[in-house]
C-alpha cells in the first residue's frame, strides 16, 4: 500500500514538472455584476442555477416540472460556469442550488451562507440595494 502512495506522488510530481505551474494556476473569474454567480466544474456538460427567483426552475410552479432552461449557466469550455441572477430581483435574501448534468445538485462553494431548501443545504444570496 505504501509503494501506490509514493507511486502517486512521484506521478504527480512529474505532471507537475511536465505541464509547468499552469496545471495548479486557478482560472481567472470573469469580471462580476450584482449577483453573478459562478461555478468550477470541469467535465460538466450543463449547468443550471435554481433558486427562490425562477420557482426552483419549475419545480414549485403548478406542474412541478424541471424547465431545462431555467437558469441555464455559460461555460467557458474549460470549466467555469457563469450567469447573471441580480439585474431583476429586489434586495433580499434568496436560497438557490446549482443542477449540474440535470441530476447532481450542489451548494455553492464559493458562498458560505446556506439555508435549507426540500431538506438539502443550498446557497443563500443576499442581494442589498
Amino acid at each position: 500500500m505504501r509503494w501506490v502512495s509514493a507511486a502517486f506522488l512521484a506521478m504527480s510530481i512529474l505532471l507537475i514538472l511536465a505541464t509547468g505551474c499552469a496545471a495548479l494556476s486557478p482560472v481567472s473569474r470573469p469580471a462580476a455584476g450584482r449577483g453573478t454567480l459562478f461555478l468550477w466544474m470541469p467535465g460538466a456538460s450543463g449547468v443550471q442555477v435554481l433558486g427562490d427567483w425562477n420557482e426552483w426552475g419549475g419545480l414549485e410552479s403548478s406542474g412541478g416540472r424541471l424547465d431545462p432552461e431555467a437558469g441555464r449557466m455559460t461555460g467557458n469550455g474549460e470549466g467555469l460556469w457563469t450567469v447573471q441572477v441580480g439585474d431583476d430581483l429586489e434586495a433580499g435574501r434568496y436560497r438557490y442550488a446549482f443542477l449540474v448534468d440535470g441530476w447532481r445538485w450542489t451548494a455553492d462553494p464559493g458562498n458560505p451562507e446556506t439555508a435549507v431548501y426540500a431538506g438539502m443545504t443550498v446557497s443563500l444570496l443576499v442581494l442589498g440595494d
